[in-house]
């Protein structure tokens, strides 16, 4: 009786975790039921399960927001729930509701008829809550290790595809690396300073005069784990042909919902466990792989005709923006780190849906730029949606992603980076190159063959609205994005 009366708390603002292992135990039971008389009737399954897993999802998304318990350690100090917690969760939610609104269309021309991948979709979004409310090194790994064995299989979705087989194989053995090196750099910090807890960390750090050089490597080796997982340089090998060789599906789960919930880990590490280390170590280091992913960004995209290519190599120079919002150790770093944060998954959410569309109207499974030219054609508001999102992309103003990318700038001028921030603004004029170019392919390349697109879904277009308009309007109305996204820095910070 004690023991469930000191753990009642711990349980309470657990519950979206628990329900959501709950929702994935009976999906599995209910489509492996239903699975067997489908077989026999020759139905789809794919619409139901939609809506369950829609329905789970909402559930699970106001549990977060209306959880009781606003910030305390849970669980002997192995989780947290803060407000940095319950915003990264909500971002993590709304991006899986994005994924399955548009899935129903795209397995449906894929072929994909297996339940299994909703189950998928909800242990990634458990996974990524795990993740977040991690406050122990070793309750990270886990979370981590069960988040990439579900995008390990997911990789591999497609099994009559060489390239599917070749993305899934080389995700999984350099995760691996990645996993064996976050574990080799725990053990250093545990052999330094005497345990994995953040908490405990961020007071035997506090006051430091020495240097602890091991702590340093131990914090190299998880950094870059972290690193590895949101696909910043140089750990970036894996991202372009994972991208690629991918089912499109899954593509845009990769690139749209993990990248919240890598950075709030970051952050934690960063800024709460090892504060003492920000002007010796944590500058360097995020402003060489922040530098590093902006030149590679820039440079891999140029010769590229692969349009998933292409934005897998974009999402590696805009990770190096996120790196270097975080260089300058201030509140307004961590704002214009968490604005970019919203700004690009909007982005890429609105992209990789057009990369979906595009996929369901083409013959080949590599798209190349040529697949997209009668676009603007066939479906003018889409083709300029587009058009407006890219422009985004590449900072130009009045949309989202310049003052995203501005925010980054002021950040990086106020901790007096310049030549990091002459840098920056040099790689992402180099970077315009190519995203003008794709609006020069789809207004001016003449058709050379009819080209035919399948109309949007609902789902699809719920999605394009919801994701694309904050971007494209960003100006008229701005203040919401900057008021979230300084109250989560503050409560990050003190």
């Amino acid at each position: 009786m004690k023991f469930a009366l000191i753990f009642q708390n711990d349980t309470v603002a657990f519950l979206p975790e628990l329900f959501l292992a709950i929702a994935i135990l009976v999906i599995l039971l209910h489509g492996s039921f239903l699975g067997v008389v489908a077989a026999s009737l020759y139905t789809y399954l794919t619409p139901y399960m939609v809506r369950l897993t829609s329905a789970s999802l909402v559930l699970s998304l106001l549990l977060v927001i209306n959880n009781p318990v606003e910030s305390q350690t849970l669980w002997n100090a192995i989780f947290i729930t803060d407000y940095l917690g319950t915003w990264a969760k909500s971002i993590i939610f709304l991006g899986l509701l994005f994924c399955v609104s548009v899935s129903e269309a795209y397995m449906f021309s894929a072929r994909f008829r297996s339940y299994e991948f909703f189950v998928f979709i909800l242990g990634i979004g458990l996974s990524l809550c795990l993740l977040i409310s991690s406050y122990d090194l070793l309750s990270i790994y886990l979370s981590m290790e069960f988040l990439s064995l579900i995008f390990y299989v997911l990789a591999t979705w497609k099994k009559n595809s060489y390239f599917s087989a070749e993305a899934g194989l080389k995700y999984f053995i350099l995760g691996s690396v990645a996993s064996i090196f976050y574990l080799f750099g725990s053990w250093l910090i545990y052999f330094t300073l005497g345990t994995t807890n953040l908490g405990s960390l961020a007071l035997l750090t506090e006051n430091l005069v020495t240097p602890l050089y091991l702590s340093f490597l131990g914090l190299i080796f998880i950094v870059s784990a972290l690193l590895f997982k949101l696909g910043a340089a140089p750990y970036h090998m894996w991202i372009a042909d994972v991208y690629e060789g991918a089912p499109t599906q899954v593509s845009l789960i990769f690139a749209v919902v993990p990248k919240a919930a890598l950075f709030v880990v970051v952050l934690r590490l960063s800024y709460m466990s090892f504060w003492s280390f920000f002007p010796s170590f944590w500058e360097s280091f995020f402003c060489f792989c922040g530098l590093f992913s902006l030149f590679i960004g820039c440079l891999c995209s140029l010769g590229e005709t692969k349009i998933k290519r292409l934005l897998a190599f974009s999402s590696v120079g805009h990770v190096g923006f996120l790196c270097l919002g975080v260089v300058s150790g201030s509140l307004e770093g961590v704002q214009a780190t968490l604005l970019y944060l919203i700004i690009y998954m909007l982005t890429a959410a609105f992209l990789w849906v057009y990369v979906l569309h595009l996929d369901l109207s083409s013959e080949s499974s590599l798209l190349s730029f040529s697949d997209a030219v009668g676009l603007v054609r066939s479906n003018p508001f889409l083709g300029l949606g587009v058009a407006l999102m890219i422009f985004s992309l590449a900072g130009i103003p009045p949309f989202g992603g310049f003052f995203a990318k501005l925010n980054i700038f002021i950040s990086l001028v106020d901790s007096s980076l310049y030549l990091v921030s002459i840098f920056a603004v040099l790689t992402s004029v180099i970077s315009a190159f190519y995203y003008m170019r794709l609006i020069k392919i789809f207004y001016f390349e003449k058709n050379k063959k009819w080209f035919f697109f399948s109309p949007l879904t609902k789902g699809a277009a719920v999605v394009l609205v919801l994701s694309g308009l904050p971007v494209i309007f960003f100006m008229l109305s701005p203040n919401f994005f900057y008021l979230l996204s300084y109250k989560v820095g503050l409560s990050l910070m003190f």
